[in-house]
């Protein structure tokens, strides 16, 4: 009996940290599942200094208005988003569905609000992204630019959430430059 104590204790000993370890690969190989879309943004806030370097930023959704979205968890509704990937063609608030209840219905991803935002909001409406500190001065300086419109890469993953994964910079056209002049 002594002998097996021997054999099964490293193994034992072992058995949590496969455990984690799998846990891990799975959560690390869904983070990167999903659809990723590119969504102008507005109202940012480059280098608040309490917060470290983080760009903080509205979404700027095609056809809503901020007030229109449901920003607590238990929400019935969702962002229905319809275009080709990454653009973003309309985006229409709808009663949250049940997959078998979906057949004819033509969204190419479904956000949903977010208890676990980093923000501590929804995701859907304010959200925030790390920047390097050797890159937020030019940060910083194209956010302040009036010429150019911030765009947040996102993913939408399988569970419905968001997750900002890069901002860059495009020169305004009229149809977002009357969008951020209207605020």
């Amino acid at each position: 009996m002594n002998r097996y104590h021997r054999f099964f204790l490293p193994f034992a000993l072992l058995l949590p940290l496969v455990g984690l370890g799998l846990i891990w690969l799975l959560t690390d190989r869904e983070s990167h599942q999903g659809t990723e879309w590119a969504v102008p943004i507005t109202g940012y806030d480059p280098r608040d200094l309490l917060r470290g370097h983080y760009v903080q930023f509205r979404y700027d959704w095609p056809a809503l208005e901020e007030g229109d979205i449901p920003t607590w968890s238990g929400s019935r509704k969702t962002l229905c988003i319809k275009g080709s990937p990454p653009t973003v063609e309309s985006v229409v608030l709808q009663d949250k569905i049940r997959p078998e209840q979906s057949s004819g219905f033509m969204c190419d991803s479904m956000a949903e609000v977010n208890p676990w935002s980093e923000e501590g909001d929804d995701g859907l409406v304010r959200d925030r992204i790390y920047i390097p500190q050797k890159s937020a001065r030019d940060y910083q300086e194209k956010l302040a630019n009036p010429g150019l419109q911030g765009i947040v890469m996102i993913r939408v993953n399988n569970s419905g959430f968001i997750t900002p994964l890069s901002l860059s910079f495009e020169p305004r056209t009229e149809g977002n430059a009357d969008r951020s002049d209207s605020e």
